[in-house]
């Protein structure tokens, strides 16, 4: 375990690989970081920008992708400041402006990743007729 290195995520210290990213090593620690269009067995790209986070730097904060962002010792993230939150909830925002309104109707229910965000963070549910956030 030598080559483990050490991040702080919302507070917690959490070991990681020195290969892994952000969202990985989040991932493992039972840490949750939405995301979109990061899978495992492909080239992240951090197209989604559900998974911005913000990192602690020399120069200040920055939010940056999660899946993209190799980890370094001794890093310090935060996944619910207010800047990551203000960017997830205007993507996400922008992808229900256009995604169909039959959620739980819907025959990919258990596939969508824009559902199971939405029920996790997103105060909009005037949208979504069916939403269970409505009752």
């Amino acid at each position: 375990m030598a080559d483990q290195l050490t991040i702080t995520i919302d507070g917690r210290v959490v070991r990681a690989a020195p290969d892994q990213v952000v969202l990985q090593a989040a991932n493992e620690a039972g840490i949750y970081i939405p995301y979109l269009c990061y899978h495992p067995g492909m080239k992240p790209y951090g197209a989604c920008r559900m998974c911005v986070v913000d990192v602690e730097g020399p120069r200040g904060t920055a939010t940056l992708a999660s899946c993209t962002l190799p980890v370094a010792d001794g890093m310090v993230v935060h996944t619910h400041a207010e800047a990551p939150l203000a960017v997830r909830d205007a993507t996400l925002d922008l992808l229900l402006s256009e995604h169909p309104h039959g959620c739980l109707t819907c025959h990919r229910v258990d596939l969508c990743g824009p559902q199971d965000i939405c029920l996790r963070h997103v105060d909009v549910n005037d949208r979504c007729v069916t939403c269970p956030k409505n009752e």
